[in-house]
């Protein structure tokens, strides 16, 4: 049997929503506003707002002729009491220290405001940015430069960013190169016995806005180069069976020494790639035209807190938690 909410539970809900895209210190709506939103009557409205501050999710005191104001939100009660369920985020895979640590300090973050996070975990930037932009997340995390790629599309983006090496920490972005290479700085890099050839299949994805420029600026072409798509996190094996001869690639995201597998690495050469590199290291949280009550749940993340938690995780001084 279906249970039917009541009037008075549904106009507590809508007006538990409409609080929490509101701030302490804001004027409320008067009752009659309520009432022309909500199409009830005065006694349904004035019954909400008492049972609303009665379990402490709202606290207002009059002032008089000039209105009702807001001393206090509860965000937790508040969220609760809409039924809003979940806010959706979508991450990066957590397959590197620093995305670990992001996905980590951002559930924190939500625990401590005790509103429950659904973490989706998508590779590609692009991909992220889409579920986002389609409405199937309320946020997705990038890097900035990616971030604002996406927000230069299309309109009503917003960004929080969470700072210098969050996405990729301090000198982490590597080439890798399989046995039998000259690399583009002239260094050999064949096992002994072996002839020494300049590379001229390059590993790229499509998928990731990050890597796809990253890539061009470190091998812009030339001659007898070739791109290859390859999905990032599956690089390193296919530099170590010879499918492609380098590509770029965060070294946090695998433990073990690449050189057991055959795999040498170096560190980005060109100019264009060490600025792009600097410019990428930095994470944002990209959201698109977010529903009120979203935009203020995200705007009480602490950045700060989150990037503790992450140093945390990257320092191995506490476990990743998805």
């Amino acid at each position: 049997m279906q249970i039917v909410p009541t009037k008075n539970l549904i106009v507590s809900q809508r007006i538990a929503a409409d609080l929490l895209g509101r701030n302490v210190g804001e004027r409320l709506p008067t009752t009659l506003r309520y009432q022309e939103l909500l199409e009830v009557g005065s006694g349904t409205v004035q019954k909400a707002l008492r049972d609303l501050e009665s379990v402490g999710a709202v606290q207002t005191r009059a002032r008089g002729h000039q209105g009702t104001y807001i001393l206090e939100l509860c965000m937790d009660k508040l969220w609760a009491i809409a039924g809003l369920g979940s806010v959706t985020g979508v991450m990066p895979l957590p397959n590197s220290a620093e995305w670990a640590g992001l996905a980590t300090g951002l559930r924190s973050e939500f625990e401590k405001l005790r509103i429950p996070l659904q973490a989706l975990y998508v590779h590609g930037s692009y991909n992220r940015a889409a579920l986002a932009a389609e409405g199937k997340a309320d946020f997705a995390v990038l890097s900035r430069e990616a971030a604002s790629h996406a927000a230069a599309r299309k309109e009503g983006w917003s960004t929080l960013d969470f700072g210098p090496w969050t996405y990729y920490s301090y000198d982490s972005l590597v080439v890798l190169l399989r046995p039998g290479m000259v690399d583009m700085d002239g260094s050999a890099r064949a096992d002994e016995g072996q002839k020494a050839r300049g590379i001229r299949v390059v590993g790229i994805d499509p998928d990731s806005y990050d890597h796809h420029q990253l890539t061009l600026a470190e091998f812009p072409g030339g001659p007898g180069l070739q791109y290859v798509p390859c999905s990032y996190p599956h690089i390193p094996a296919a530099v170590a069976r010879g499918d492609i001869d380098a590509a770029v690639w965060n070294r946090t995201m695998i433990s073990i020494p690449l050189d057991l597998i055959g795999v040498a690495t170096r560190s980005l050469l060109r100019d264009e790639a060490i600025h792009l590199s600097h410019s990428l290291n930095r994470a944002a949280l990209l959201t698109r035209n977010p529903r009120p009550e979203i935009g203020t749940i995200l705007s009480h993340i602490n950045c700060e807190s989150v990037t503790e938690t992450q140093s945390k995780v990257m320092t191995q001084e506490i476990l990743p938690m998805y």
